[in-house]
């Protein structure tokens, strides 16, 4: 198929408001994250939307790397909410994007907490925030979001085993510009929830497969254990302890524990 991402395409096809009117489309960058926040300090405004076929130097969660070759969608957004909201944006970014990959291709997604994207327990999206504050309020906040979309990870053996594509669950190539618009109106619809004080929480809740599970959580130099019992309207993880208590974790890295 090649790709069918365009400018003049994704703006054509836009079913949104703000997000992606403003649109800075290329086919290689380094990284659409440091684009975006390099517009967002210039004061870009709220929507303004950078996309990328490819990444040389994408990234990840927790300072990692982000392999991004061509067929996997590279989306990054300028968004400024109220300061009490922004715990919440990856929440918003992955609850969106679990939409968006079973509306535009029927396959079912799970969400890895905080905020993986999995398809048949292997990962098919990662995404990441980054904000500034100026006083109390939020300057802006960009969240970046990959999608697998025509990739095969057999290429890639470090990732092989944990990671997956829509190409390669579908059995076919897929649209990426169908993705793309369907993941923009999808981040439109879950962001103006939240806005409006819409417990978007409950869905995203429900989307996740790490509840009921036996878990470790690091977070920096701290490791806690223990099961998974809930999360709180602004997305901590609730961790039932072995002595009892329960903990609030609010962002870590998650593996499973034998039971």
């Amino acid at each position: 198929m090649g790709s069918d991402l365009s400018k003049d395409a994704i703006l054509q096809g836009l079913t949104t408001q703000f997000i992606g009117r403003n649109l800075f489309f290329y086919r290689t960058v380094s990284s659409t994250m440091d684009l975006a926040k390099k517009a967002a300090r210039e004061g870009a405004a709220e929507g303004t939307t950078v996309v990328a076929e490819e990444q040389t130097r994408g990234k990840g969660r927790l300072g990692r790397s982000w392999i991004n070759p061509p067929g996997v969608i590279a989306t990054s957004v300028i968004l400024r909410p109220e300061i009490s909201r922004l715990l919440r944006l990856t929440m918003v970014a992955s609850l969106a994007t679990s939409r968006c990959i079973e509306r535009a291709t029927g396959l079912e997604t799970t969400i890895k907490w905080p905020n993986d994207v999995l398809i048949n327990d292997k990962k098919v999206s990662g995404i990441l925030a980054e904000s500034a504050l100026r006083g109390q309020s939020v300057d802006w906040a960009v969240i970046g979001i990959g999608i697998n979309v025509n990739f095969d990870s057999k290429a890639f053996p470090e990732i092989a085993d944990i990671a997956t594509s829509l190409s390669t669950e579908l059995g076919r190539e897929v649209s990426q510009l169908k993705i793309l618009l369907h993941l923009l109106h999808e981040m439109e619809q879950v962001y103006l929830a939240l806005r409006e004080s819409k417990p978007i929480h409950e869905e995203w809740r429900s989307r996740l497969e790490t509840l009921g599970q036996m878990v470790e959580v690091t977070s920096g130099n701290r490791v806690e254990a223990g099961y998974a019992e809930s999360v709180d309207s602004d997305g901590s993880l609730l961790l039932r302890r072995a002595d009892g208590s329960l903990v609030p974790i609010i962002a870590g890295e998650v593996t499973l524990r034998a039971r």
